[in-house]
């Protein structure tokens, strides 16, 4: 069977291939990759960049595009050319929220295409205000004006509009679409809701490899008192986690977060040209804001982007880690988490109530009501018989939860089932 992806990051191997630094996104890309190589099937790997022309390589035996990043017509022809040339038995869409998804599922025939839901847009768009100030979600003519000097960086608001048209894009995608691999109960009913004819697969994610190692959490060899946790854009609710870090220093003083993703780049206010620079209210200047009105300054780490190895590295080290997510379908990190066995705490939304059963494996708590979160952070610094007891639970959940055999097995059935079907056509 011939099996083509279109993804959104350049795959590592070619990145490395082509003299790049690989991307530290799109994990479970590169296990389903192994899996899927691994079963002797044909794949071809599509993705978009800007560039001038269509590049093909080979590396490992996969085929590689990369096809230039245009208008979604003229996206759509590159695809429809790559589709003739390659004919392949299946079309895997990985995500359905970018211009290129779209513009592949024109170019190529639903009966043959399967779509991935990675984040659900048309229902992430709606929370992206949760939890933040009125004055950071109104983007007011000043800091526009700011903003073209290339001070303020970018709005809420500007990004919500991002959202929602990219969320149209994810419908419409969904409404041509056939199939869907959901990667979760909740995203296969995020998908039926927008398509309600839409044929599901239930398709768990595959980890990267060295997270299938024995390794495993120590409560005696991690840092006491420390939280690793992401900080990215307003839906991953970093700003609700710092309402929550009083509380929790309150009962450990001695409390470190480390936090990575994104870096926090320090904004000096002090002299009157650095306040009207740096003026326009963005993400970050919330951030900075509350570090400063709750003095975390010197409770915090940013790491910013790590390796695989150095973000297991840090799990490792860490007491709990915490998702502190305002919407989320499966959290590969805190799969991550999980599988070394690092007691975990996660905000109760979408797929997060199929990763952890609450009180058994670890802590669900309302994403608006952070002092649950510190409650439920603070409890497990306290007993270290429930951190084993999460440490241990949590890993066999996990472990089933991102089976390689059993998730391999799904999805290639998925695509023999989406082949067979088209040929009966």
């Amino acid at each position: 069977m011939k099996i083509l992806w279109l993804v959104n990051i350049v795959m590592p191997e070619l990145a490395e291939h082509l003299g790049r630094t690989p991307s530290v996104f799109g994990g479970w890309l590169i296990g389903a990759l192994n899996a899927v190589r691994g079963s002797g099937n044909e794949l071809v790997i599509c993705t978009t960049e800007r560039r001038a022309d269509v590049l093909r390589e080979t590396v490992n035996g996969t085929g590689y595009y990369l096809v230039p990043t245009r208008t979604v017509p003229e996206m759509e022809t590159h695809f429809r050319t790559i589709l003739t040339k390659e004919a392949p038995d299946v079309v895997h869409i990985f995500g359905t929220e970018f211009e290129q998804c779209w513009a592949l599922s024109l170019a190529a025939d639903p009966e043959r295409t399967v779509v991935q839901v990675q984040g659900a847009l048309t229902y992430i768009e709606k929370l992206t205000y949760a939890g933040l100030p009125e004055e950071l979600c109104r983007d007011r003519l000043a800091h526009k004006a700011l903003r073209l000097l290339k001070r303020g960086g970018q709005s809420i608001e500007l990004q919500k509009r991002s959202f929602a048209r990219r969320a149209d894009l994810e419908r419409k995608t969904l409404c041509r679409a056939k199939y869907v691999i959901g990667g979760s109960t909740w995203g296969n009913a995020a998908a039926r809701s927008i398509n309600p004819d839409i044929t599901t697969f239930d398709g768990g994610l595959i980890l990267r490899d060295s997270f299938y190692s024995e390794e495993r959490w120590d409560p005696g060899r991690c840092e006491k008192h420390s939280i690793f946790i992401l900080f990215s854009y307003p839906v991953k609710g970093f700003h609700q986690f710092l309402d929550a870090m009083p509380m929790i220093l309150h009962e450990y003083p001695d409390t470190q977060v480390y936090v990575v993703a994104n870096t926090l780049p320090w904004r000096d206010y002090h002299g009157f040209k650095e306040r009207i620079q740096n003026a326009a209210p963005d993400y970050n200047w919330l951030i900075q804001k509350q570090i400063e009105r709750l003095g975390l300054r010197d409770h915090l780490h940013f790491l910013g982007h790590l390796s695989e190895e150095k973000v297991k590295a840090r799990m490792l080290k860490s007491n709990v880690f915490v998702s502190a997510s305002v919407i989320e379908n499966q959290s590969m990190t805190l799969g991550e988490a999980m599988i070394l066995g690092v007691p975990s705490v996660a905000s109760c939304v979408g797929a997060m109530l199929e990763m952890i059963d609450h009180g058994e494996d670890g802590f669900l708590y309302p994403f608006s009501e952070p002092y649950l979160l510190a409650d439920a952070i603070c409890r497990i610094f306290a007993d270290p018989a429930l951190a084993k007891r999460f440490s241990e639970k949590g890993h066999d959940h996990a472990a089933r939860s991102y089976d390689r055999e059993e998730n391999c097995r799904k999805l290639l059935s998925s695509y023999e089932t989406v082949a067979n079907n088209a040929k009966e056509q």
